[in-house]
């Protein structure tokens, strides 16, 4: 069966029910009030705003934090645009980012069908911007004119001077997704010190346990699998990796990975 290439782009947000800074999930997206037009430029400039790659807004699926089950029955709601028209939604979309910032972010939208529930999802990809910062000319309910939005975490703020000053740099740092493979997370110095080098458009969090009785390239590719990170990721990507304490295994696993994006297998 072929998959379609945006699912596999999001498939482990939407899975996992889990945000980052680039990616926001939402049961639904109502563009029919200038509010509600307002709210979506929030949202899209923000992602646009927070450095890193292409962001998304993935319609038609509840978060981790408002999950009764991990059946994608019950967190797949789904999502069509009005009048069965993604097209006029589109055009609806760009009409707002035109009427309320001054430097319209690209964007596309997609709906594309979830594989197990046959239920589709609407995707907004908020292409990497050059043209930062994105900021409101107009005023509607909270939002005033001339405010600016950054996504922290995976929540929504007026960006500060500091971040201001950070999207006028000619040349900001390389997004990378970091993955701490060892068996204790990441300290915030430890955090700090990796984003001397590179900005954390990701980080995932995937403790490793290696078998010493087992073999070792089965559980790697286990453990590569469990990551969920498409093949497009694994090789077009920036990935730092902290390494699990195991010699043997952390060298065969970064061998694999590194065949992965192209170079010996």
């Amino acid at each position: 069966m072929n998959v379609h290439p945006l699912w596999r782009r999001v498939k482990r947000y939407v899975v996992s029910g889990q945000e980052t800074p680039k990616v926001d999930l939402k049961r639904t997206l109502d563009l029919s009030t200038e509010l509600q037009k307002a709210e979506f430029v929030k949202d899209v400039t923000a992602i646009a705003n927070t450095p890193g790659g292409d962001g998304f807004l993935v319609i038609g699926v509840v978060d981790a934090r408002e999950r009764d089950s991990n059946a994608p029955k019950d967190y797949i709601v789904g999502f069509q645009a009005p009048r069965g028209d993604p097209d006029a939604f589109h055009r609806q979309m760009i009409d707002a980012l035109v009427k309320f910032c001054n430097r319209v972010p690209i964007i596309e939208y997609e709906e594309i069908m979830h594989p197990d529930t046959k239920r589709h999802i609407g995707v907004v990809t908020i292409k990497r911007s050059s043209n930062r910062p994105h900021s409101f000319i107009r005023a509607s309910g909270e939002v005033e004119q001339y405010d600016t939005y950054i996504r922290r975490g995976t929540a929504t703020y007026r960006a500060t001077p500091e971040e201001m000053k950070e999207m006028f740099e000619v040349k900001p740092l390389s997004p990378a997704i970091v993955i701490n493979l060892s068996t204790h997370p990441l300290t915030d110095e430890q955090k700090e010190q990796i984003q001397r080098e590179v900005y954390i458009e990701e980080l995932i969090e995937h403790p490793v346990h290696f078998d010493a009785t087992g073999e070792l390239l089965p559980q790697i590719k286990k453990i590569v699998d469990t990551i969920g990170m498409t093949l497009e990721e694994w090789s077009g990507k920036l990935i730092y990796l902290v390494l699990p304490g195991i010699a043997p295994g952390a060298a065969a696993l970064l061998a694999y990975i590194h065949g992965l994006r192209g170079g010996f297998p």
